[in-house]
Formats: structure tokens, sequence, C-alpha cells
């Protein structure tokens, strides 16, 4: 009875850890780990995990990511950079990500103005103070197919921890660099694109 218990236990362990595999392999297919990536939060660096470090990509939005522009339906940019996982000592876990999201501009380099920032950074969420933020897209360097962009840029951003009252809560300086980042460029977005490879 006792080795019946445990061939089953074995068995279920087993099955479970094959699925959580597939699920994995699932999500990670979209995660890159080329180019170059740093970023220095209140003077701390921000150390991405050591596979998967990001996940890249153009999307059409329908709303501003801002909420300072009404133009709708346009082409964005969105790239989140993973951090270190781990757990409190309550075994809560946290996960720490860095994702920008920002109007494509049609393709053009400079400075972005419809951007969103999200940072989960040392157990805490923030986000940003828009006039007191700034992206910088320096390079982008489209494939013949226009299937895939490396995007390099610049970023400082004052960033506040989410909690309330807003005005008390910590302000923290989010400043760095990303080069030849691989983002993914769906067909219907890159169709209505007009760049130069």
């Amino acid at each position: 009875m006792r080795m019946q218990r445990i061939i089953l236990f074995v068995f279920v362990s087993a099955v479970l850890m094959l699925t959580a595999s597939f699920k994995k392999q699932a999500i990670d297919e979209r995660c890159s780990n080329s180019g170059y990536f740093m970023a220095i939060v209140g003077g701390g660096m921000f150390e991405l995990r050591d596979a998967e470090k990001y996940r890249a990509e153009m999307r059409t939005k329908t709303a501003s990511m801002n909420n300072r522009t009404s133009e709708m339906n346009r082409s964005a940019t969105s790239i989140t950079f993973y951090g270190n996982s781990f757990k409190d000592a309550e075994g809560n876990s946290f996960d720490e990500t860095l994702s920008f999201e920002y109007a494509l501009n049609n393709g053009s380099t400079g400075v972005v103005n419809d951007l969103k920032v999200d940072l989960n950074y040392e157990k805490y969420k923030y986000y940003q103070i828009p006039e007191k933020t700034k992206f910088t897209v320096t390079k982008l360097d489209w494939s013949d197919d226009h299937k895939t962009c490396l995007v390099s840029a610049d970023f400082d951003c004052k960033m506040r921890r989410w909690g309330f009252p807003v005005d008390e809560q910590p302000v923290v300086r989010l400043k760095g660099r990303m080069v030849a980042i691989n983002v993914t460029v769906p067909p219907w977005i890159a169709s209505k694109l007009n760049v130069e490879a």
C-alpha cells in the first residue's frame, strides 16, 4: 500500500513537471537574449535574469499609453525586460520587470511623445512621472523583410512608487541604455510602415 502511494506521488509529480515545462517553452519562445541593456534604479543596478532576458514586439494600440494624445489605432513598440525573481520572508513571490511602451512615430528616431514606463523593483511597483521622463530612440535597424527591427535607445525617468498618499511616496531615478534590442514586427504593422530597411 505504501509503495503504491509513493509510485502514485512520483507519477503525478512527473506529469506536473512535464506539463509545466511545455507551458514554459511556449512562453519563452517569444523572449530574447540578444543586444545590450543597462539600467540604474536609484543608484542600484537592474540586473537581468540569465536567460530569456526580454520580450519585444510592435503592437497596434487603440488608446494613448500615457493619456497625453488622442490619436487612435497607431503602432507602438512594447519591450519588457525581466530581472530577478525571489520570495520574501512570508513566501510571497516577486518578479522584477521593467517595461517600456511607446508610439512608433512611423519608424523615426528621436524623443518619443506617447510613452508608458512601469517598473517592479525590490518588492515595489513604480510608475513614471511624465514631465520628468525622457525616452530617446537613437537608432533603428530594419531587416530587409521588415519582420524585425533592432532598437537602440537612451532613457532617463523619474519613477514614483505606487501608494497613498501619492505625494508622500518615494521617487527614484531610472537611467540607462538599450542597444540592438530585437523587436518582432507583425506583418500587418510592417506593411503600413514607411521606412527604409
